[in-house]
């Protein structure tokens, strides 16, 4: 009888244990004119900060999404997509300089980024960024 129930106990301990249904994502980021995005990264709006989705854009553009593991996917579910970190990065001179965007401040919100995708339909991003609005 002990034996038994160790079994199923044993049995039971597997189920629950897994997360959701993860699957991999990559793409590019380019500007209209078909120059890459080189820095930064791809960020999905899921609702819930703890399980957030993110792939670090490549100097060539490219991105590998991941969950809490870099570059192991996305769940499934449709997201808002938006782009964090897109910046000038420094000269390596230690001259202090500001950060410029490189992006339009209106693809760093989910809610006016304009850009969606549905996992697993899409596994396969190609993302359209605007420049910054050029200041007069």
């Amino acid at each position: 009888m002990r034996a038994t129930l160790w079994v199923l106990v044993m049995a039971l301990v597997p189920v629950g244990c897994s997360g959701p249904a993860i699957h991999p994502v990559r793409g590019t980021v380019k500007f209209p004119d078909g120059s890459p995005l080189t820095a930064g990264r791809v960020a999905l709006d899921t609702g819930d900060a703890l399980t957030g989705s993110w792939g670090a854009i490549q100097p060539d553009g490219t991105f590998v999404m991941g969950t809490n593991t870099p570059r192991d996917g996305v769940p499934t579910g449709t997201f808002r997509v938006y782009i964090v970190g897109a910046v000038t990065q420094p000269s390596g001179d230690g001259a202090a300089v500001e950060p410029k965007p490189l992006v339009h401040e209106r693809f760093t919100r989910p809610e006016t980024s304009g850009l969606s995708f549905t996992v697993p339909d899409q596994t396969t991003w190609d993302i359209v960024v605007e420049k910054p609005a050029k200041v007069k």
